[in-house]
C-alpha cells in the first residue's frame, strides 16, 4: 500500500513538473506562427543545451530551413522567443524601432557578477544610454590616432615575441600568441600599465583573463541560460564569471586610479575618461540612481573592455592567419600590399599607413564574414510590437518581454548574397561589391545604437598585428594544424577548440 501511494507521489510530482514546463508551448501555434518544435525542459534548445551545436550554429540552422519567412518562433527552454530572418524586420529591429529593442537579453544578479552584470554590454535602460554617451568619446579618429602609437610598442614588443619563438620551433600556436598580443595592447592603451604578456608566460593577468573566456561544461550551461533564460540565473543564483577574476581586476584598477590621483598623472586614455565620469557624478549631487552609481559601475566598464576586447580582436586575428596559411596567393598578394604602403610611409607603421592598406581591410572583413567571432544578435522587446505578417493576412503583436535573436551566422553564409559561402574571399569587399548586397547582410559589429562601442580600435589592433607578421614571416599549415578547423560547441563566442598551430618561416632569414 505504502509502496502505491509513493508512487502515486512519483506520478502527480513528474505531472507537474511537465504541465509546468510545457505550459507555454501553444504560444506560437495559437498565434499561427511557424515554429520549431519543443521538447520539454529544453524547448527547442536541445542540442545547444546538451552542446551538440553552438548557439550561432543552432540559429544558423534555423536560418537556413526556414529562409523566406520573416520570423520563426522558437521556445528558450520553456519562454517563447522569437528568430528573425527578415532584412527589412532586421533593420526595424536594429535601427528604426531600436528605442523598442535597446536592451540585450542577458541579466545577472548584481550580487553574485558585480562586474559581469553592469558593464556596457549587460546594462539597461537609461544606465546603458547614459554609460554610452559618456564612454563614446574615447573611440573617436582623433583618439585612435593617439592610441596607435601604444598598439605599435606592443607590435614592436609582439615581433620580438614572435623571433624569440620560432628560433625554438617554428610551429606557433597563434591563437596563444594573438591573445598575449592584444592583452599587451588594450593594457597599455586603455589602462597604461605593462601586462608582461609577451614576456612573461605566468603574467597573472593574462592567466586571469584567459580564465574569464574558458568554457567548460558547466560554464557553458550557464552561458546558454544567461542567453536564452536569464531569469534562472538569478532564480538560481548561478554566476559567470569567477569572484577571483572580479577581485583581481578590481584591485588592478584601482592601483592605478590610485597612483594616477596621487601622482597627478593623466594619460586621456580609457581609464581616464572613467575617472572623469565618476568625478562628474560625485560633484552633481542627487539622489538619482542614474547618476548616483556604485564604484563597480565603473570598475565594470575596465572589466568588459578587458575581457571582450582581448579575446575578439585575438580570435579574429588567428582565424585571419588561419585562412592566409591555407590560401598562400591571398597571402602572398596582402604582404606585397604591405610592402607597397611601406615604403611609401618611410618603412614605418603608422596609422595612415594603414588606412591605405585597402586590400587588407578587404582580408580583415572577408574573415570576420567567415567567423563572426559574435555569431548572433539578441535584443529584449521593451513594450508590445506589432508585426506585419508576412502572408498579409494581418499583424503579429510581439508581447513585451519577448527575446529576439538574429542568426548572424546565417546570414553571412546566405548564398543569396555570397556565392559559395563556405569560402575565403577577400573580393567579396570591393567597394563594387559592397555596394550591391543589400543592407544588413554584413554585420559583424552589430547596428544601430547598441553597436560594437570598440569596433574601430579592434579592427585597428587586429591589422596592426596582421602587418607585423606579414611584413616578417610566410605563415603556413604544418603537420599539427587542424584542417578543416574544429570550431568550440561550449562557446557562445564563434572560436576555434584549442589552439591553431600554423608554421612561421622568416623571410630573408
Amino acid at each position: 500500500m505504502a509502496t502505491l501511494w509513493l508512487l502515486g507521489i512519483l506520478v502527480g510530482l513528474v505531472s507537474v513538473i511537465y504541465f509546468y514546463a510545457t505550459r507555454t508551448f501553444k504560444f506560437w501555434k495559437r498565434l499561427g506562427v511557424s515554429y520549431v518544435s519543443p521538447i520539454p525542459l529544453f524547448g527547442s534548445l536541445k542540442d545547444v543545451a546538451l552542446q551538440r551545436t553552438s548557439i550561432g550554429h543552432f540559429l544558423k540552422t534555423i536560418y537556413d530551413e526556414y529562409k523566406g519567412q520573416k520570423y520563426i518562433g522558437i521556445y528558450s527552454f520553456d519562454q517563447p522567443a522569437i528568430v528573425v530572418l527578415d532584412n527589412d524586420l532586421i533593420k526595424n529591429v536594429l535601427v528604426k524601432d531600436s528605442q523598442n529593442f535597446a536592451d540585450h537579453l542577458i541579466s545577472m544578479d548584481e550580487k553574485l557578477d558585480p562586474l559581469g552584470s553592469r558593464n556596457l554590454f549587460t546594462l539597461k535602460g537609461q544606465k546603458w544610454k547614459h554609460m554610452r554617451m559618456n564612454l563614446s568619446p574615447t573611440f573617436t579618429s582623433g583618439k585612435m590616432k593617439n592610441m596607435f602609437l601604444l598598439v605599435e610598442q606592443s607590435a614592436l614588443q609582439f615581433e620580438k615575441y614572435l623571433e624569440k619563438s620560432v628560433s625554438r620551433s617554428a610551429v606557433v600556436d597563434v591563437k596563444n600568441a594573438s591573445q598575449k598580443f592584444t592583452i599587451d595592447v588594450i593594457s597599455s592603451c586603455a589602462f597604461g600599465i605593462d601586462s608582461n604578456s609577451l614576456t612573461d608566460p605566468n603574467a597573472e593577468l593574462t592567466h586571469q583573463l584567459k580564465k574569464t573566456m574558458q568554457f567548460d561544461t558547466i560554464r557553458a550551461i550557464k552561458a546558454t541560460i544567461g542567453i536564452f533564460s536569464p531569469q534562472l540565473l538569478k532564480i538560481f543564483r548561478m554566476n559567470l564569471f569567477e569572484t577571483s577574476s572580479y577581485d583581481f581586476i578590481r584591485e588592478t584598477v584601482w592601483d592605478i586610479i590610485n597612483y594616477r590621483e596621487k601622482n597627478g598623472v593623466a594619460r586621456k586614455d580609457f581609464l581616464d575618461t572613467l575617472r572623469e565620469l565618476r568625478k562628474k557624478a560625485e560633484n552633481f549631487k542627487t539622489d538619482d540612481p542614474l547618476y548616483n552609481l556604485e564604484d563597480d559601475y565603473y570598475i565594470a566598464q575596465a572589466f568588459g573592455f578587458f575581457t571582450a576586447g582581448f579575446e575578439t580582436s585575438a580570435t579574429t586575428m588567428s582565424f585571419a592567419l588561419y585562412e592566409l596559411a591555407l590560401h598562400p596567393e591571398i597571402q602572398n598578394k596582402l604582404r606585397e600590399e604591405i610592402c607597397q604602403v611601406l615604403q611609401k610611409h618611410n618603412n614605418q607603421v603608422t596609422y595612415e599607413a594603414i588606412q591605405d592598406m585597402k586590400y587588407l581591410d578587404m582580408v580583415v572583413n572577408g574573415n570576420i564574414l567567415r567567423y563572426p567571432i559574435l555569431p548572433f544578435l539578441d535584443r529584449k522587446c521593451k513594450s508590445d510590437y506589432e508585426i506585419p505578417e508576412s502572408s498579409g493576412k494581418g499583424m503579429l503583436t510581439l508581447p513585451a518581454g519577448t527575446g529576439v535573436y538574429i542568426p548572424l551566422l546565417g546570414i553571412h553564409y546566405d548564398p543569396e548574397y555570397y556565392p559559395k559561402p563556405d569560402m575565403f574571399d577577400p573580393e567579396r569587399f570591393t567597394e563594387e561589391n559592397k555596394r550591391r548586397r543589400p543592407n544588413y547582410t554584413y554585420m559583424p559589429f552589430g547596428e544601430g545604437p547598441r553597436n560594437c562601442l570598440g569596433m574601430r580600435f579592434a579592427l585597428m589592433q587586429t591589422k596592426t598585428g596582421l602587418i607585423h607578421i606579414f611584413s616578417n614571416y610566410e605563415v603556413a599549415p604544418c603537420g599539427e594544424t587542424q584542417i578543416p578547423l574544429e570550431l568550440d560547441k561550449k562557446s557562445f563566442l564563434l572560436c576555434s577548440k584549442g589552439g591553431i598551430s600554423l608554421a612561421l618561416n622568416k623571410i630573408n632569414a
